[in-house]
């Protein structure tokens, strides 16, 4: 019995459940990502926010193409109305996700494509103030921002994000985004169906053996 008992320790050791990976982007700045870019072809920058707007999202910084944040820092500047820059981002996932969602922030707004399919369109402008920053959907505010669920855009292997920041009505630019993706890491460790059968007929065996040994 004790063999018995060593050799499904044995077995049912090497047996483990499926974990999965969490993975994190957010808007930090080339300096901090070298998967940040933006379409100017300079680097994107991590900014001193508007005095306005929320305070960034957790791990994550405010950032545009220069000093276009807060009015009062040293090299500020206010970028022309009409001005749109794209902001990259890219993740390379091992897996499908199973879940992920991404919360965005821009002043005055933004739209954002994943792999070029579009997730949501940049704020209308039709009826739109923009008193302070945009006033929907897309903003500075924790009231205005857009947290979309971005599970069916994403794929195995490197995914691009591209958000289009839009100058609307003068004073501060930038963005600010953070997601989240969750894809499952199979364990390598897991027998196949024809390895459990070979253990059964192994126990059975063993058994047998020790019903004629007594």
């Amino acid at each position: 019995m004790k063999v018995l008992a060593t050799l499904a320790l044995a077995v049912f050791g090497t047996v483990a459940v499926s974990s999965a990976a969490s993975f994190t982007i957010s808007s930090n700045g080339t300096a901090t990502d070298a998967n940040e870019s933006n379409s100017t072809g300079g680097p994107t920058l991590a900014i001193a926010k508007h005095p306005g707007w929320v305070n960034p999202l957790a791990g994550s910084e405010w950032v545009s193409y220069g000093t276009t944040g807060d009015p009062n820092a040293p090299g500020y500047f206010m970028p022309a109305n009409g001005t749109i820059v794209s902001f990259f981002d890219m993740v390379i996932l091992n897996y499908l996700p199973t879940t992920a969602s991404i919360t965005v922030r821009a002043d005055d707004s933004t739209s954002l494509y994943i792999n070029g399919s579009l997730v949501f369109n940049e704020a209308t402008q039709a009826g739109n103030t923009y008193t302070t920053c945009s006033d929907f959907p897309v903003g500075c505010l924790a009231t205005t921002e857009v947290t979309a669920d971005i599970t069916s855009f994403l794929t195995a292997g490197a995914n691009t994000f591209r958000f289009d920041v839009a100058q609307r009505a003068s004073i501060s630019f930038g963005l600010n985004y953070r997601g989240t993706i969750e894809t499952p890491e199979p364990n390598n460790d897991v027998p196949e169906p024809a390895t459990y059968a070979m253990i059964g007929a192994a126990l059975i065996g063993l058994q047998v053996y020790r019903r004629r040994s007594s």
